[in-house]
């Protein structure tokens, strides 16, 4: 510890904070591992889509603007929801959203199950939006605990026309339970640097040939899914 309040001493590259990515343009989530060779640390992203069960902490959900600027960390300004946002810091800022999760075993798989997801894509947004106000309306009814997501399916999105149209899925995610927080801890935006995730946003189409598909929602939520 310095005289700053803060440790000064090159960082090892274990703090990273882990994350969880989901890809607008592909319609799937991945658990973005961080691989450490020599001392030097790499990503590597595991998609966990079929698999995708997990506890979120919607009661700490974060919202303001956030710019994913490439090779470098994301650079974001958020509020707990339901404070005002704060002043658009550039036009490089995008509306975002910030959430920390919790993995079931499965998919987690030996890595570190809490991670935090990011991003600004209109398709990811417009998902999180929909499950947060399922649960906004039952949390009354599961005091103390927090809900269980799994991802039913995607939802084709396209905006633009001709040559400049593009696609991107929307998640649509279904409350399967309610478990306690258990070691799911806040944790402040700026303790530790993530990564980028995507953009999206429009129009809805038919279902992806590829990618983004129908997954198979477990029937049961247990605590021991999340050891």
């Amino acid at each position: 510890m310095s005289v700053f309040g803060f440790s000064t001493e090159p960082s090892a590259g274990g703090d990273f904070l882990p994350i969880l990515k989901y890809d607008a343009r592909a319609g799937r989530i991945f658990r973005v591992d961080r691989i450490e060779d020599a001392g030097s640390f790499s990503s590597d992203p595991i998609d966990i889509t079929q698999t995708f069960k997990a506890i979120f902490d919607f009661e700490n959900l974060e919202v303001g603007w956030v710019n994913f600027a490439p090779g470098m960390a994301p650079d974001a300004r958020l509020v707990p929801m339901g404070q005002a946002l704060p002043e658009r810091p550039s036009p490089q800022h995008k509306n975002g959203v910030r959430v920390m999760v919790k993995l079931a075993k499965e998919c987690a798989d030996g890595q570190a199950p809490i991670r935090e997801l990011m991003g600004t894509s209109k398709a990811m947004l417009g998902g999180l939006e929909e499950a947060y106000l399922f649960y906004q309306n039952a949390a009354k009814q599961n005091p103390g605990k927090l809900p269980v997501l799994t991802l039913t399916k995607t939802v084709p999105i396209t905006t633009g026309t001709g040559a400049k149209s593009s696609t991107n899925y929307k998640p649509i995610f279904k409350i399967v339970g309610w478990v306690a927080r258990g070691d799911l801890a806040p944790q402040p935006r700026g303790a530790a640097p993530a990564q980028a995730q995507t953009n999206g946003g429009g129009r809805q189409q038919t279902p992806p040939a590829t990618g983004a598909s129908r997954a198979t929602a477990p029937a049961e939520v247990s605590a021991d899914d999340f050891g």
